[in-house]
């Protein structure tokens, strides 16, 4: 497995089964995924998605190893088909959301009860108003969650989720995180030429003489 970056990235991981979001610093990246290192890795069991800044999409990934505060992220497997989303497992969660809708300027504040990896449930007043393809946003995600509603029922709204994720998990991933990666390689080296650079200026600054009684001697 060909390593294309050790350094590592602030990412923001999302817990596809629940929609919960946490920092994580991510590094050891190669086409076929990446490690994540963060004290919230024991509480996602699979499916996650991965927001680096500069990549224009969500990442992908399964959680397939653990290590200390850390877990290995492949990209190489795939969502599940949507014929088994019967069998997910609905978890109860409390998520503020705002939604707004794609094909009309009707925007409302929302709280998100269940989640689950293809779909969650909304509670709202006026949930008519929204048409059903909307955008979901949700706290710590800079990006909107496509979706549509399914059915509406006394304040309430099932929604089918379409994660924003990069289509070609291996190319797409692979180019988007090395030309990320050389990005921040490149501010680090600059940051670290500065910085000695200023040491040297400091080093060869001339030095002030100081007399016995903390003043510079009076030129003669």
């Amino acid at each position: 497995m060909e390593t294309f970056s050790s350094g590592r990235l602030e990412t923001l991981v999302v817990d596809l089964a629940n929609m919960s979001c946490f920092k994580a610093l991510a590094h050891d990246f190669s086409k076929d995924g990446c490690w994540i290192v963060s004290d919230r890795v024991d509480r996602i069991r699979d499916q996650v998605g991965l927001r680096i800044s500069g990549v224009e999409s969500l990442i992908h990934g399964t959680v397939v190893a653990y290590g200390d505060n850390a877990a290995r992220v492949s990209f190489r497997r795939e969502m599940p088909e949507r014929t088994e989303k019967r069998s997910e497992i609905r978890k109860a969660v409390l998520i503020p959301a705002i939604v707004c809708g794609q094909t009309n300027s009707a925007s409302l504040r929302c709280r998100i009860v269940d989640a689950s990896l293809s779909g969650c449930r909304l509670e709202a007043e006026n949930l008519d108003r929204l048409p059903d393809a909307i955008d979901i946003f949700i706290p710590d995600l800079d990006l909107p969650i496509p979706a549509r509603i399914v059915w509406r029922s006394d304040g309430q709204a099932g929604v089918r989720l379409n994660w924003p994720f990069i289509e070609d998990a291996e190319g797409e991933t692979s180019q988007a995180l090395a030309a990320r990666t050389e990005q921040t390689q490149q501010v680090q080296n600059s940051k670290g030429s500065d910085e000695t650079a200023k040491a040297t200026t400091k080093r060869n600054a001339p030095k002030k003489r100081i007399s016995a009684f903390g003043r510079p001697p009076k030129k003669r």
